[in-house]
């Protein structure tokens, strides 16, 4: 929520050198403070062939591929619009510093997401939140169609975009606690830090070939910069209803997410409790 803004004010008015100058000054001036950083030591660290087996045992657990497995599938439909910023910029006019704009309220509701999540919604069923943000994800997501139209209802194109790019991170935020508490109730005693990782792992593969499917997803239409600037906006419309339309399908497999704690601890102790074809799936 700070660097945004701030890399948006240093570009506009100094340029582009100096945030490259930033970006390389403050890792480095990061390094003296790790020396302060509280560490235990003389402490019994697990062999690394122990490690491996617990991790092992823990992912053949149902109570973990199961609901990682939906994190996985939900995460892989996210797909989006590739062609959206493009057309921001080509047929509506969007500058860079419009885009940026859209891009530091959305960090911004990210954060307010993660708040309202766990001021209002913390005991709710975790299905019954992934149901209504993903529907209402899916709601604004087609409402790019009336942008596209050039039927905003009196807005500017640039709140109406703001509307759309504010729910998506804004429903981000809600849905992220939900996954950051199950991955944190798996987690095995003394190998927490891997564990987490590896859960965190599973989720990022997913969004990094969610994002390389929907380059993919370029090549059905003409959605070319040649496109919006002859008029042509046919191919765009196409793209962003197939996109919509199959971030929604993740909803299919909200039935693999337990309900609650109490559901999760269940996983555990229920039928095929221990799966080696699901840890090796997994």
């Amino acid at each position: 929520m700070i660097g945004t803004p701030m890399s948006t004010a240093i570009y506009k008015y100094q340029g582009a050198w100096l945030v490259i100058l930033i970006l390389a000054i403050l890792p480095i001036s990061m390094a003296p403070f790790v020396y302060h950083l509280k560490e235990s030591k003389n402490v019994h660290i697990q062999s690394t062939r122990d490690q491996c087996n617990e991790i092992w045992q823990t992912v053949c657990s149902r109570a973990v591929w199961q609901p990682i497995g939906f994190v996985y599938l939900y995460n892989l439909l996210q797909v989006m619009n590739p062609a959206w910023r493009q057309y921001l910029k080509t047929v509506q006019n969007f500058t860079n510093e419009d885009l940026n704009a859209l891009l530091i309220v959305s960090d911004v509701l990210i954060f307010v997401g993660v708040l309202v999540y766990k001021k209002f919604f913390l005991l709710w069923s975790w299905r019954i939140v992934y149901i209504i943000t993903t529907l209402v994800a899916g709601f604004f997501s087609v409402l790019q169609l009336f942008l596209i139209e050039g039927s905003t209802f009196g807005l500017s194109p640039f709140f109406f975009a703001l509307g759309d790019e504010a729910c998506a991170d804004f429903i981000a935020g809600l849905q992220f606690l939900p996954m950051a508490i199950i991955m944190a109730q798996l987690c095995p005693e003394g190998s927490e830090g891997a564990s987490y990782a590896l859960f965190t792992t599973v989720a990022n593969a997913a969004a990094m070939s969610s994002a390389s499917i929907s380059t993919m997803l370029l090549g059905i239409w003409d959605v070319s910069e040649e496109a919006f600037v002859s008029g042509d906006t046919k191919g765009m419309r196409n793209l962003t209803l197939l996109t919509s339309s199959i971030a929604m399908t993740g909803i299919l497999f909200v039935g693999l997410l337990p309900r609650d704690k109490k559901d999760l601890e269940a996983l555990k102790m229920g039928s095929f409790t221990m799966s080696k074809l699901g840890g090796g799936l997994f």
